[in-house]
């Protein structure tokens, strides 16, 4: 009789522990909105019609076999139940760190003469070092390593001069503004970096938020290509506009090349496109909203790294591949009708990507390396922006498909340490739900701006000559219009 009473008790502690950790999990369900109510609200109620039918026979005497069966039906739903809570709170952390805290990392470099005795900073101490656009910030985490005479020029081409004149020791430097530099002027290749300094600056993460389930909203889609933390101030090679009306579902994703002569929004000067990464993703994001005369409501932001893998969890993406016009280059033979690239990593030879055309599933690489190249295409620049498009609107119609649910965790994976966003968590699972709930079959447009070839003065060379693209206003006016229609509320 004992040993009955006993194992009766055991039967309500774990009846106990079904019933709390059910509450839990409808509590936790609900309170992060993982679920639509049209889904949640019906599996609330069957759930608990069959927790109290196991706690009945659970807290009650019974057979034997009804017993087993009950502690069975506890142990699964208990697994299920658990399942979800780790389910909600992975979700949430996830969206948590891929949140823009409003940080980001500008890398200053010391750079001196590639045949000079300096090996280190500290060689530098109490020597004369040019300085140009440091934050004050960097020159105070200079100050804390040497002491130096510092001379400040208005022009990066006046500053590395002084260095290669031997006026000046070395030059203090954004790091990315020296490659910028660096592309186009030979003469920098004659400094070596002795030294660099990661400096952690506030950045404003602030654009006009909507409701992303009501009204129509603007992205502004940010590819870099670098590895390591995604919030590193970095030119962005990748520029991409997607305007959504959800009432409607339709979606217009406009690709616009890396180096369209721009107006920088908060600098007022003309420069490439790319080149506004170097002072944050939201310069870039304002500097797409004036050139299109429209509100960019958030931005994303993603290292190449990150978008390989991104295309790898949701097992490739279906793309329609154009045939190439001309052979890589003079060096290298693709063979007959196929695209070759770098691989993610930049290798060539055994590890170069061949891609034929026509109609296939692209691996993560493979659609890397078609959204990079432009030289076997008469297009350039605008066929690389086409081919951004096509991978963009491939990834959109595999994540909305049913099959992602079976690849969530992977994907989660691949996107935590490559992606940087400021779309509230709520307002993605907004959009998430209302997916699930409507089953929306969205209209995707893809229209590429188009430009010339050209050499102008841009900000980033201090004024100096580069390489860019003069905007087809032809091109502009009509993403204008497009941007508009898809923008136009009932």
């Amino acid at each position: 009789m004992k040993k009955k009473k006993k194992k009766l008790k055991i039967y309500r502690v774990l009846a106990l522990i079904l019933v709390i950790i059910t509450v839990f999990a409808v509590g936790t369900l609900t309170y992060f909105n993982v679920l639509p109510y049209k889904y949640l609200v019906p599996g609330v109620v069957v759930l608990a019609f069959i927790i109290f039918f196991i706690v009945c026979m659970l807290c009650r005497k019974t057979k034997n076999y009804v017993k087993i069966i009950s502690v069975l039906l506890t142990i699964i739903i208990m697994g299920v139940e658990i399942a979800g809570i780790n389910y909600a709170f992975g979700t949430i952390t996830f969206f948590n760190k891929i949140f823009d805290i409003g940080v980001r990392t500008e890398t200053y470099g010391v750079y001196v003469l590639d045949d000079s005795k300096y090996e280190k900073v500290k060689d530098l101490d109490n020597k004369k070092i040019s300085v140009y656009s440091p934050s004050d910030k960097a020159i105070e985490k200079l100050n804390k390593e040497i002491s130096f005479k510092e001379k400040d020029y208005d022009n990066i081409d006046e500053a590395v001069t002084s260095v290669l004149d031997k006026d000046n020791d070395a030059i203090y430097v954004n790091s990315g503004l020296m490659e910028i530099y660096k592309e186009s002027y030979d003469k920098a290749k004659k400094l070596r970096l002795v030294g660099s300094y990661d400096i952690t600056m506030k950045s404003n993460n602030k654009l006009k938020s909507v409701k992303v389930t009501e009204k129509p909203f603007a992205v502004y889609l940010s590819g870099i290509d670098t590895s390591g933390r995604v919030n590193k101030s970095a030119r962005s090679d990748v520029n991409l506009l997607a305007v959504v009306n959800p009432v409607e579902g339709k979606v217009l994703i406009v690709s616009i090349p890396r180096d369209y002569y721009v107006t920088l929004a908060s600098k007022g000067a003309k420069d490439k496109l790319t080149h506004a990464g170097i002072y944050g993703v939201l310069e870039s994001a304002n500097t797409v909203g004036k050139l299109l005369d429209t509100d960019v409501n958030y931005y994303a932001r993603v290292n190449f790294t990150s978008f390989v893998k991104i295309i790898d969890a949701l097992g490739g993406i279906e793309v329609n591949v154009d045939r190439p016009d001309y052979r890589y280059n003079d060096s290298i033979d693709c063979g007959s009708n196929t695209i070759c690239e770098q691989n993610s990593q930049r290798q060539f030879g055994t590890k170069m990507i061949y891609i034929k055309p026509g109609k296939q599933t692209l691996s993560g690489e493979k659609a890397l390396a078609y959204a990079r190249n432009r030289h076997q295409f008469a297009g350039g620049d605008n066929a690389r922006g086409k081919h951004q498009s096509q991978i963009i609107e491939g990834v959109i119609n595999k994540a909305i498909s049913p099959a992602i649910l079976t690849k969530y965790n992977k994907l989660l994976s691949s996107l935590q340490n490559g992606v940087m966003t400021n779309i509230e968590q709520k307002d993605i699972t907004d959009l998430v739900n209302m997916q699930l709930d409507k089953n929306i079959k969205w209209q995707i447009e893809s229209i590429s701006l188009t430009g010339l070839d050209s050499y102008d003065t841009t900000y980033s060379t201090g004024g100096l000559k580069a390489y860019v693209m003069k905007p087809d206003e032809k091109s502009i006016a009509n993403a204008k219009i497009k941007i508009s229609e898809i923008m136009k509320t009932e």
